[in-house]
């Protein structure tokens, strides 16, 4: 009964958003009509509110880190790409990329509770087979492709651009499911400051800052942020475990600093070059396991630093007015170290049983990636594209049982080559077709320092075509199809997962079929509106197999194993409304729906919740500067899979999130370069308004409620 309360909650928000928009919009028409407003004004209206933000967000973006917009074209082409704006980001308090994503419709947030990270889910997809970009370079880790999109803030950030099934072939490898692409920020003025601090629940605060200057031929932007918790409370409603007492979650601080500086060169009106590097610290436990699984392995761990270096070059240089060449070179490095612990005081590592270790991982990739477009053919903008990255582990461990494992080493090299071309057919009408090749070779695989793995290679062949109809000045009518894949990762291929399975090291790529259809439009200037039906058909799907496998080293035991599983089919549906609805009240509704089968061995499939809601209202009052803002997100239960073990179930929960927002009325500061006009902000909030006892995998219990307090400035 509570359940079907809160989903029905859930539900009524999102329609009192619609309806509202709807009355709103029906007022405006009213009014337009009174004041005899031309048609040719508003359709103008329209075109220019039809980007979507503000130009002032666009303009900050950094461009050379966009791969589905180059150069001087002015919008997108490929519309089926959603983009979250920064603005977006501090709205709703989403200061991580997994906690950003998640607000778009199709993304759904994943917690890793065993190695306390955050990723997501795209369309059944995981952050693998949807990897993350920063500015168009892949950052995913080396060995097992899961970065931690906890670690990564939003706070110096500019956008995310989202891509779902359907991905520019330029992204290079293994988009199978789609595209996360996190874009820097470039200056726009002589001088641009802007920072913030706030402080919670959990003697949790935080500080950023970031500057910039573009002085025309070049342009310079940094920044910084220091971001900890020490703890986080639980739910009033949460039933104490063995491992886990009531109050404060054992074991859940998490400490995080970056720096970044991008240094540019602007020498005329098209070309641009720039060189980037940011630096990345965390320092976090690991909360142990308190669910009701009477197998689950609890294990003590804390990472005592997980750190991330990337040094990288950009450069777009405009040949002949109708031609381009965009270049791209890149060195990324993760280091991270693992405790684990005998026991719940975290302070002894004495090997006397297999789950207790300390661990090492030394990783490092770099690459490069060439892309040249021309618009000599008429009625198309042909792209090519060649990507290379070369992805280096390294592991050891100095404690461990039986016996201490030396440094062993793993290398896989990467290339891609893809050709994209925009054709426009009719002024409402045009394509993009494109299609991709890419391959891998194991380079080396070391079982131990003196023997090695069988290595060899994979390839695959992506083919796509996309379809675009302009049924009005706003909206497009869309149809896509997309074959994809997936290479495997190192850890796939060649880890026997703590001693509990044997590698596969002639794993195959993962391949799917991706169709969506979909709608998007500007409803009367104010309301962005998007749909979108899908369908992904995934062949050698690789799951790691409950099975009893012979073991080849042990005869008479048996092991599990990563293997192609054959057919896995993801279906669904996204629906999408947000915007400006009556004069002082602004609000957003999606839905996400996907459904999946397993037609190969009916193994049950986790991280995949069946329903999803988002929905706001933010009320601007009649007092100046001062508004309220309220969210809520409904999660229907997903299935979680612990030490691959049996799935167990993560019940549904509603989260329920308010804020209060005071725009200190503008001022301007007088300093030794001239006028400056500064906007201060003040905010505070409850998050879990109502103590929802939730987790997104058993056994790891999220936040209960929770208050802040923060602000912000720029000038």
């Amino acid at each position: 009964m509570v359940r079907a309360v809160k989903y029905a909650g859930a539900l009524a928000l999102g329609v009192v958003v619609c309806f509202a928009g709807v009355s709103g919009v029906c007022a405006r028409q009213d009014q337009a009509g009174s004041q005899a407003v031309k048609t040719s004004e508003k359709k103008k209206v329209a075109k220019k509110k039809a980007a979507g933000q503000s130009e002032s967000e666009k303009n900050q973006v950094f461009k050379l880190g966009e791969v589905e917009v180059v150069g001087q074209q002015k919008q997108d082409e490929n519309i089926t790409v959603d983009r979250i704006y920064n603005r977006e980001m501090r709205l709703f308090d989403t200061n991580s990329v997994a906690t950003a994503a998640n607000l778009d419709p199709g993304v759904s947030l994943v917690e890793q509770g065993q190695r306390n990270q955050a990723t997501i889910d795209v369309r059944g997809f995981d952050i693998r087979g949807v990897p993350l970009f920063v500015d168009g370079i892949p950052i995913y880790v080396p060995y097992d492709g899961y970065p931690d999109l906890s670690a990564f803030k939003t706070f110096n950030i500019s956008e995310i651009a989202i891509s779902k099934g359907f991905t520019s072939v330029l992204y290079g490898p293994n988009t199978e499911g789609g595209a996360i692409n996190v874009l820097t920020r470039k200056p726009r003025k002589e001088c641009e400051v802007s920072g913030g601090s706030g402080y919670g629940t959990g003697d949790a605060y935080h500080g950023y800052m970031n500057f910039g200057s573009n002085q025309g031929k070049w342009f310079i932007q940094g920044g910084g942020y220091y971001d900890n918790t020490d703890y986080f409370p639980l739910s009033g409603d949460f039933a104490p475990t063995k491992t886990q007492p009531s109050g404060n979650r054992v074991n859940s601080y998490q400490n995080d600093w970056s720096g970044n500086v991008t240094l540019g060169l602007t020498p005329n009106s098209t070309d641009e070059y720039a060189f980037s590097f940011m630096n990345m610290e965390t320092q976090k436990g690991v909360p142990p396991y308190a669910g009701s699984d009477p197998h689950a392995k609890v294990s003590y761990w804390q990472w005592p630093y997980w750190d991330v270096q990337l040094l990288d070059f950009h450069s777009y240089t405009q040949i002949c007015e109708k031609n381009y060449l965009k270049t791209t070179a890149f060195y990324d490095k993760t280091d991270n170290q693992l405790f684990s612990f005998n026991n719940e005081n975290y302070d002894t590592i004495i090997p006397n049983k297999g789950y207790v270790f300390e661990s090492n991982y030394n990783d490092y990739s770099y690459g490069a990636s060439a892309e040249a477009g021309t618009k000599l053919v008429p009625k198309s903008l042909i792209k090519v594209a060649f990507h290379f990255k070369d992805d280096v582990h390294k592991q050891w461990e100095p404690v461990a049982y039986p016996a201490p494992e030396p440094v062993t080493r793993f290398e896989d090299r990467t290339y891609s080559a893809g050709i994209e071309d925009t054709i426009t057919i009719t002024k409402e009408f045009y394509s993009i077709a494109g299609a991709s090749y890419d391959w891998i070779n194991t380079i080396e695989a070391q079982q131990t320092p003196s023997t090695s793995f069988p290595i060899g290679s994979s390839h695959s062949f992506n083919p796509q075509l996309g379809l675009f109809y302009k049924l009005t000045d706003t909206g497009v009518l869309y149809a896509t199809v997309a074959r994809k894949s997936r290479l495997p990762s190192i850890k796939e291929k060649f880890s026997s997962f703590m001693s509990q399975g044997i590698p596969s090291p002639d794993l195959q790529p993962e391949k799917t079929i991706n169709y969506d259809i979909g709608y998007k439009d500007l409803l009367a200037g104010c309301l962005h509106f998007q749909a979108d039906a899908f369908y992904n058909d995934v062949t050698n799907y690789i799951i790691y197999a409950n099975t009893n496998i012979p073991d080849p080293y042990y005869p008479g035991t048996t092991y599990s194993q990563m293997q192609n599983i054959g057919k896995v089919h993801l279906y669904g549906v996204e629906l999408g409304l947000k915007g400006r609805i009556l004069p002082r009240l602004e609000g957003g509704f999606n839905y996400s729906w996907l459904q999946y089968v397993n037609g190969s061995t009916g193994q049950t499939l986790t991280d995949l919740p069946h329903d999803k809601v988002f929905a706001y209202l933010q009320y601007f009052t009649p007092l100046r500067g001062v508004s309220v803002i309220g969210s809520l997100e409904y999660n229907s239960d997903r299935f979680t899979r612990l030490d691959y073990g049996i799935p167990y179930e993560a019940k549904q929960f509603t989260l329920i999130n308010l804020k209060g927002i005071y725009d200190v009325p503008g001022r301007v500061v007088d300093c030794f370069m001239g006028p400056f006009p500064i906007h201060v902000q003040l905010e505070a909030g409850i998050n879990n308004i109502t103590d929802e006892n939730r987790e997104l995998e058993e056994g790891f219990p999220l936040a209960g409620r929770t208050f802040f307090g923060q602000m912000r400035f720029t000038f």
